[in-house]
């Protein structure tokens, strides 16, 4: 990913409560756009209504994938592909990367995959679709697999979200910008019809830019001032089977495109298993329970045993836990200046992690006033939900 030549320094000097933009949520997201902030020369105040990273951000499976169902998520993932294979050059902790591939698998959506691969075709994506002997030849743990077409996406793999939070925070934090944990925006400053700020539980802050990245909380800070975007929150549930399970670490993420089912090796013969099973419907993000389903956690089990042939409807469970997957009506995020001074970045539908460092360098360029355009986001503004033409996203999981 390239950035601007300016290397990460102290932030400029300003007052207590006033800073060049104040960032709004420190998920994944607002801390990526903190340190784009940074690194473009900008005083930076974070605001978080709890801890940085305690949200939404550490609850997802940490995967970095290059297959998605449009061209814009596809290139949003090979432009923040640099970070995750540098991380620790950049940010000085290992997040411990692990290349495992994608194989997406069908014995129902041939056409769907066909046209999968027509897409990464385009987008230069190297990739291999593969009959049944090929994948157990490949991959003789998978031969007992009942699919009739598969497609690897080679790259991608996961990382420990944990550490990609730390790693964020503790450069950002030693470089100047100012984090306000436990704190709640319940309104924002306007001046000559410009947003100017916020106010918090702790006060006012003001600043040139205010810039929404309040994950599933995004709609709330949104209807502060009026604009009703149609954010929508998924519930999604995950589970780390024990090793006993003995899943094969040289296996790729495997996903049951039919049955809406996926697992990975967790390491050490452990496997994560999720999948929405069909349900993906919208939660209150306040409302909703965070411990694992054990009605789901029977089903996904039974689910991914008949899949993948691999573990069984038995196998232990050493952790599960839900997340919310902060999202949109059009399974797409909204980036873009929706108010003068006021900018969202939010509504990444579970793809918030592996797009973060590029969506940090967009919301930066937006503040500036020469622009790179490194990626046209014309069509992820916050008023296209209004009109016709929408980008569904359709592999997510």
């Amino acid at each position: 990913m390239k950035v601007r030549e300016k290397p990460v320094g102290k932030s400029s000097s300003h007052k207590s409560q006033t800073s060049d933009v104040v960032v709004i949520g420190a998920g994944i997201i607002g801390l990526a756009i903190a340190y784009s902030l940074l690194r473009a020369g900008k005083s930076v105040r974070i605001i978080e209504r709890s801890k940085p990273g305690i949200g939404q951000s550490t609850k997802t499976g940490g995967g970095i994938r290059l297959a998605h169902g449009s061209e814009l998520n596809i290139q949003l993932t090979q432009l923040s592909f640099d970070t995750w294979l540098n991380f620790e050059k950049y940010f000085n902790i290992d997040p411990f990367y692990r290349t495992t591939g994608h194989l997406f698998l069908t014995a129902e959506s041939e056409n769907v995959l066909l046209s999968q691969a027509a897409l990464l075709e385009r987008m230069k994506v190297d990739y291999d679709l593969l009959s049944t002997s090929q994948m157990s030849s490949y991959w003789p743990q998978l031969s007992s697999m009942n699919f009739s077409k598969g497609l690897y996406c080679r790259e991608g793999g996961y990382l420990d979200q944990h550490r990609v939070i730390k790693g964020y925070v503790d450069t950002v934090v030693s470089n100047g910008v100012k984090l306000l944990t436990g704190t709640q925006v319940d309104g924002l400053l306007k001046v000559n019809e410009r947003i100017s700020g916020v106010t918090t539980s702790a006060g006012k802050f003001h600043a040139e830019w205010v810039v929404n990245a309040a994950g599933p909380y995004a709609g709330e800070v949104a209807d502060l001032v009026g604009c009703q975007i149609p954010f929508v929150s998924r519930r999604h549930e995950l589970l780390v089977l024990e090793e006993s399970a003995a899943v094969p670490e040289e296996i790729p993420w495997l996903i049951d495109m039919d049955r809406q089912v996926h697992m990975r090796p967790d390491g050490s013969g452990r496997a994560l298993i999720g999948g929405f099973l069909g349900h993906d419907e919208a939660t209150d993000p306040n409302t909703y329970d965070p411990d694992l389903s054990e009605e789901w956690s029977k089903e996904v089990r039974r689910e991914a045993s008949h899949s993948f042939c691999i573990t069984n409807p038995e196998s232990k469970v050493l952790k599960g836990w839900s997340g919310l997957y902060p999202g949109t009506v059009d399974y797409m995020p909204v980036i873009d200046e929706t108010l003068p001074g006021l900018i969202t970045a939010a509504g990444f539908s579970g793809t918030g992690l592996m797009h973060a460092p590029i969506v940090g360098e967009i919301v930066a360029d937006l503040t500036m006033s020469t622009k790179r355009n490194l990626v046209d986001i014309s069509s992820l503004n916050s008023t296209r939900f209004t009109k016709e033409s929408q980008i569904l996203e359709s592999t997510g999981f």
